[in-house]
Formats: C-alpha cells, structure tokens, sequence
C-alpha cells in the first residue's frame, strides 16, 4: 500500500483516519494473522481453532488450494509455515483478482474475474477439479479461503454456459441483491459452490482457513461457501430470482435448471449430514468484526476517544446514509470522538456512472448532514479493506462539512451525478478520493466517523 491521496480541508484529521484505516487493514493480512492459527510441530500439522488443537498426523502428501483476493499473501504465509516441516507438499494452486496476482514459486498461480467471472476463472476452476482428483484418503487437502472466491472459481453446471453464469451474475449484482442472496443464486448453478468442492476433495482430509467478508460470518456465504453444508435451496434460488424481477430475464437455461431444481430432477447442494463433509474442518480467521475491535483497540493505544458504533452493516447507502445521519441528531454523542462502523452496503445500480458503495454512501451522508445538521464538524472515511470500491481503483472516499460546499462551488448537480451512481467523478473533483494499493485481505467496508 504505497500510494495514498486524501482530500484537501482538514488533512491531518484525514491522516488519522487513514492511519487507522490502514492499521487496520494490516491486522488482517494473512502474513500477520496466519500464523496465530496453523504452526508446524515435530514434523505434524497443528491447527488453532478458539481454544482447541487439532493435529494432523501421519500426513501421506500435502495439498494446498488458495482462492480469492488474499490468495497471494496466503499461499506466501502458508509456504513459509510448512517449510519448517519434512512432509511432501504437492505443487499449490493460486487463484486470485488480476490486481492481486503474482507468480509464487511452487505455486500455479491463476488471476480470474472479479466481481464479473470470465475464461480465466473457468480455466483455473476445471484446473482445481483436476488437481483434487489426485488427493487419497491418506492426505491432507488445506484450503485457504477469502473474499472474491466465488466469482474467481466459476465451475457452471453443465446445462449453464460461462457466458450464461456471467450474465446472471452481472444482473444479480446491479440489482440491489445482498452477498448472501447473490450466493445462493449462484450454488444452485455451480459445480464448487455451496459445499460442492467438498465432493472432489473427499475422502481425504480437509482443513479450511477462512477470512470473511460476509457480515454474521456466515462460512455458508464467504466464498459461496465452498467448503460446507448449504442450507439454502432451489426454492430459495427462484424466490431471489422473483424478487428483484430477474426470474423471467436470466438465460432460459437457467431458468429452467433451477426450476426443475425445486421439482427434484437436479440435485440440489450437499447439506448437513452429508457424507462429503466427515473429514472437514473449517476455522475463520479474520472478520470484519474482528477488524473494528482491533480499531478500536488501536485508537484506545494512542488515546484516542473512540466508540464501536454501528456493526454488521447490511443496507442500501442511501437508508444507510439516512440512518447515520438521524442517529447523529437524536443521540446524545460526547465529543470529540471517532464513531467506528462496518459492514457491506449496497447500491441500486440505475445509472451509467462510475462509482462504489463506499464512495456512494459518503457523497449521501454529506448531503443528508448538510440538510438535517449543518453545523455539525465531521470527517468521514468510508472504504473497502481491500483496496477497491466497485468498478474502480479507489478503495472508498473521505467527506466532511465542507464537501457539499465544494460541491456546489464546482458547478455539480450532486442529485444527478448520484440517480446516475457517478460518485467516483464528483468525489475526484473535489480530491476526496481514498486510492491504496491492493491489500491482499478482504473483510468488507470500515466507516470511520470523527466528530469534532
């Protein structure tokens, strides 16, 4: 994380914020976190999972499979850490976004689409179901998850296309859908998804490190849940489907794949009980709300007064904006202070600007201060913990009681920009961009509110 550009009218309270923000960010990088959770012991495998151990003995080969956007940083970590082991470790497999993607020795390293799948997913997809075909019930398969993997591993069912799939995604993802109804869309026409990894891998042993990006770490949900039970179902798949009115516009192939899905005919995602998942274990090692904790935490180190304010943010920016901005008028806030908040918004995407959910809920949080509570003296960082917010290279924006003013001073019509979802273009404008390098982690949004 090298390059850092912050908005111009209270640069050092702007600093502090990023300087959190990215302490932050550092406190769930796989290279500080993953050794806290698997360690090599007289030659044996042990994992930390809360207060147990587990330890894997008389291991025949080792494989390991590194999908989504911490990929490079696990496999690195996780090589490192079983270097100081003797055990045959079979050649790796990384899959990863383009911006994160680096060739790692002893590692076949793919970069995948994401947020919308693409060849190369599928590429590396069928590569890992290859790859699995070799394990035996004498080896231990470790499977490092993190956020982003299920648009990096497309593995359609044979009746959907790639093309077909990329389609229903990008209609999924404009609609306003949550993570978790996108997912279970998506198990339902996925040959990985919803604990169908599981089938290639079994019956060998299987040990999973997850990093979540799914506000309530639902492991079902992180990565579409590759490595456990689903308990969701077809029914439920058409019913998203009906909601946002996609069920008559997605492919008709898909369409009729899942509805014969909820007649029985295909079969549906392996629940709980199922015999693919004897052998399986899974540890979560980096949330989202682990991250505020370790803010706060941060803050509290440096005698900053800080309160954990808002967790497992889930709506729309513009209810959420609104959300914020009430609070802030009705409850009684000693200040200063930083309000600390997290989770992952969503955007109803109905323009053709360009634009994320972070850089959309800071431009209306501005707006609706501006119009309920003038005088209040704030700075906002709102960004993405790995580095980037929607289709753009900015990981978030910083906004304070001077930003609609600037605003209007450029001669913008921030309600167009807005109903056209072109924050990223206004927020550029008046320099209040928040751009970082890739992180290499992933646990969803932080908002950092001062309030002076």
């Amino acid at each position: 994380m090298n390059s850092i550009r912050i908005g111009k009218a209270n640069k050092s309270l702007d600093k502090v914020l990023l300087e959190i923000f990215l302490h932050g960010i550092k406190s769930v990088q796989p290279k500080t976190i993953l050794s806290n959770y698997i360690y090599i012991k007289n030659n044996q495998i042990t994992v930390k999972d809360k207060s147990k151990t587990l330890t894997y003995k008389r291991i025949n080969k080792v494989f390991i499979i590194c999908v989504g956007k911490a990929s490079t940083d696990m496999a690195i970590t996780a090589k490192r850490i079983l270097s100081k082991s003797k055990l045959k470790i079979s050649k790796g497999i990384v899959v990863v976004n383009k911006e994160n993607f680096k060739k790692i020795p002893g590692f076949d390293c793919f970069f995948s689409g994401h947020p919308i799948p693409n060849k190369n997913g599928l590429k590396a997809s069928t590569f890992v179901k290859e790859y699995l075909k070799n394990s035996t019930k004498n080896d231990l398969v470790l499977i490092f998850i993190s956020g982003g993997g299920s648009a990096l591993l497309p593995l359609p069912v044979e009746d959907v296309s790639l093309n077909e799939k990329i389609e229903i995604n990008r209609f999924l993802i404009n609609s306003g859908a949550n993570i978790k109804e996108i997912n279970t869309v998506r198990k339902h026409l996925s040959q990985i998804k919803g604990g169908n990894l599981m089938k290639f891998c079994a019956p060998s042993k299987v040990h999973c490190f997850i990093l979540s990006d799914v506000i309530g770490d639902d492991l079902s949900s992180i990565a579409s849940g590759v490595s456990v039970p689903d308990n969701t179902t077809f029914n439920d798949a058409k019913k998203i489907l009906l909601k946002y009115n996609l069920w008559k516009k997605i492919p008709r192939n898909a369409n009729k794949y899942i509805d014969l899905g909820t007649k029985n005919k295909n079969p549906e995602t392996p629940k709980k009980g199922d015999p693919v998942f004897k052998n399986v274990k899974n540890t979560l090692i980096g949330s989202n709300l682990m991250c505020l904790e370790v803010l706060k935490n941060y803050c509290k180190k440096k005698k900053i007064e800080c309160t954990i304010w808002k967790k497992n943010i889930e709506s729309d920016v513009q209810e959420l904006a609104k959300t914020f901005a009430s609070d802030l008028n009705e409850k009684k806030i000693k200040k200063p202070v930083i309000l600390i908040s997290g989770g992952e918004s969503t955007v109803n995407i109905k323009g053709k600007g360009k634009g994320g959910r972070n850089q959309e809920f800071a431009l209306h949080l501005a707006k609706e201060i501006k119009k309920n509570n003038s005088s209040l003296k704030y700075t906002l960082l709102s960004a993405g913990t790995d580095g980037k917010d929607g289709p753009t290279n900015a990981a978030g924006a910083i906004v304070n009681q001077n930003s609609i003013n600037l605003i209007e001073q450029k001669g913008i019509n921030l309600n167009k920009e807005l109903d056209n979802n072109n924050s990223y273009e206004v927020l550029q404008k008046i320099n209040s961009l928040v751009i970082i390098d890739g992180t290499n982690t992933n646990v969803a949004d932080i908002q950092l509110l001062a309030l002076i």
